[in-house]
């Protein structure tokens, strides 16, 4: 896979997205504590970073369908440097004192639009970047650079936080995000797919539009493949914002951890990444939905171990947790992006973000009502939703193939 490393463009991508990835995790763990000292609920915390899904639920599908006629590189760039923007905007007003957690929602509201654009523009140019031959080693190279970070991210973002607060901290994730947006300054790749004849009338382009836009929901249930990858991102999804949330409430709240141990906790999610990472490879040959359910499972039985009050327990189930989901995000996607044709990519990834963002406001929303309730209750939840999903999507058994087998599929297949 790392012959992948030859193509300088994706080499650009790889530094961009690990650079990107390490602002995220950094943001993850602020912002809820942030939030949390304002509220003194976890209710009202989970409210208030539920409206960052809210942008990518009301605009994902017409936003899929519009970057399919940009220049997806030009549209990256200005999308990232919006969203730098916007986080030193949020760093700015924390430092002079006057943020309150209204206005942290309206801004988390406006960065999940941005960040809506970037990443279906980011996956999108994915494919065109390293070709289909090399989906999965691609896909496993960026879970690379989101295991690396998760090892540090958390821990490194609990320590700056600790010791010279919020605004600081923020101010590193904007400059973070500058530094992505020059890496993506030197990928040359034309990822340009068409051009529309902007002569049409404007009844004839809406028109034309709005049923480009129905056809990439469409293909999400078109065949059998499409319902089990789109069953397996809906459960992995929820699981990864309802889990990383309810751990920080259950540290926070019921066990009386500090920043830097819930970042501690949450860091060694990292060490199940590159575990991941590093055997990914060798299950290329295995039938993809036998390999997802196994991983759903799996990943179920270590967030059960975080039921155990015991520091180094814990540790023990953020490793296999997200050890298992890593990986599972890894062949979702490579699986999602495989049997989907090129002209339908972008689309099928906005209606993508629109069920997954229904089903991450709720998981949000899920996660502050648990945790006002009993932190305990929502750690089993999430661990058995899990188990769950895995044994669902046998019923899909019949489109199973190879990893490396996975050609496109036209909707009726």
């Amino acid at each position: 896979m790392y012959t992948l490393l030859i193509n300088r463009n994706f080499v650009q991508l790889w530094f961009h997205n690990i650079t990107k990835i390490l602002n995220e995790r950094f943001r993850e763990l602020i912002i809820p504590i942030v939030v949390l000292g304002l509220t003194q609920s976890p209710l009202a915390t989970a409210l208030v970073m539920l409206s960052q899904q809210l942008g990518a639920i009301l605009l994902a599908i017409p936003v899929g369908t519009w970057v399919e006629n940009k220049n997806l590189l030009k549209v990256a760039r200005t999308s990232q440097f919006l969203y730098a923007c916007l986080v030193f905007l949020l760093a700015y007003f924390i430092a002079v004192e006057t943020v309150h957690a209204l206005f942290i929602a309206v801004l988390l509201f406006i960065m999940g639009i941005v960040g809506l654009v970037h990443g279906t523009v980011f996956q999108a140019m994915v494919p065109r970047v390293v070709g289909r031959k090399r989906l999965l080693s691609a896909h496993n190279l960026l879970e690379a650079a989101d295991a690396i970070v998760t090892l540090i991210g958390p821990a490194l973002g609990g320590i700056l936080l600790a010791r010279y607060g919020a605004s600081p901290t923020l101010m590193i994730c904007g400059l973070l995000l500058f530094t992505s947006v020059i890496f993506l300054s030197f990928v040359r790749a034309e990822t340009v797919v068409e051009t529309r004849d902007a002569a049409l009338p404007l009844k004839k382009r809406v028109s034309e539009f709005w049923l480009r836009s129905q056809e990439g929901v469409q293909y999400l249930f078109a065949n059998s493949a499409q319902k089990a990858a789109i069953c397996t991102a809906v459960a992995l999804g929820f699981t990864t914002i309802f889990m990383s949330l309810s751990v920080i409430f259950h540290g926070r709240t019921t066990l009386g951890f500090n920043e830097a141990e819930i970042g501690l906790l949450l860091s060694c999610a990292g060490i199940g990444n590159i575990i991941g990472v590093l055997i990914m490879k060798r299950f290329k040959q295995v039938n993809w939905l036998y390999f997802l359910t196994g991983l759903l499972i799996v990943a179920g039985l270590g967030a059960s171990f975080l039921l155990v009050p015991v520091f180094v327990v814990m540790c023990v189930g953020m490793i296999l947790f997200d050890g298992a989901l890593s990986m599972g995000f890894v062949a979702q996607i490579t699986v999602q992006q495989g049997i989907t044709p090129d002209s339908a990519l972008a689309r099928v990834r906005s209606a993508t973000t629109v069920i997954s963002g229904v089903v991450t406001l709720c998981a949000t929303f899920l996660s502050g009502l648990f945790a006002e309730w009993n932190s305990y209750i929502a750690l089993g939840f999430g661990a058995s939703m899990l188990v769950s999903a895995g044994f669902f999507i046998l019923k899909y058994k019949k489109s199973g193939i190879p990893l490396d087998q996975i050609k496109p599929i036209n909707k009726t297949n």
